[in-house]
């Protein structure tokens, strides 16, 4: 396998056999280390995103993805069911952007302690507190 530098290099960013061969790489591969390489490199979001709904990526990588662009990739991170409530939590209060803040209030294993600071976030769209509210049921309201 080409190595990911190799995948990095100026010259060969725009070769439509490079992104190619990224874009396998970032789907199949389960080498924790290549993708994350990969993630720090340059290349382009449909490449990280794909990264992001990778089960080899590690939490570290993912961090990393978030912090590199929260409005498209935290909906990615947030739809995986493999990881930890304290996962989602950590992301969670990263957050600043309105749409991240939203789809991560959608995240399968978002603890309600964290869906509550979601909802109430100042940044947090009207939507938020809507979905936090019908996904914690209707016997606890008091989101805001």
């Amino acid at each position: 396998m080409t190595t990911i530098a190799q995948h990095a290099e100026p010259q060969r960013l725009g070769n439509p056999r490079t992104v190619q061969s990224r874009l396998r790489t970032a789907e199949f591969s389960d080498d924790v280390e290549a993708l994350d390489q990969l993630a720090r490199s340059e290349v382009p979001g449909e490449v990280l995103r794909k990264i992001a709904h990778n089960p080899a990526t590690s939490e570290a990588t993912l961090e990393h993805l978030i912090d590199l662009d929260q409005r498209w990739l935290t909906f990615p991170v947030t739809r995986r069911c493999d990881l930890s409530p304290a996962f989602i939590d950590r992301i969670a209060r990263r957050l600043t952007d309105r749409n991240a803040i939203f789809h991560a209030s959608s995240a399968s294993n978002a603890a309600p302690e964290t869906l509550h600071y979601l909802a109430e976030h100042p940044s947090a769209p009207p939507a938020t507190t809507e979905t936090v509210t019908q996904r914690l049921g209707a016997g606890d309201t008091s989101v805001s």
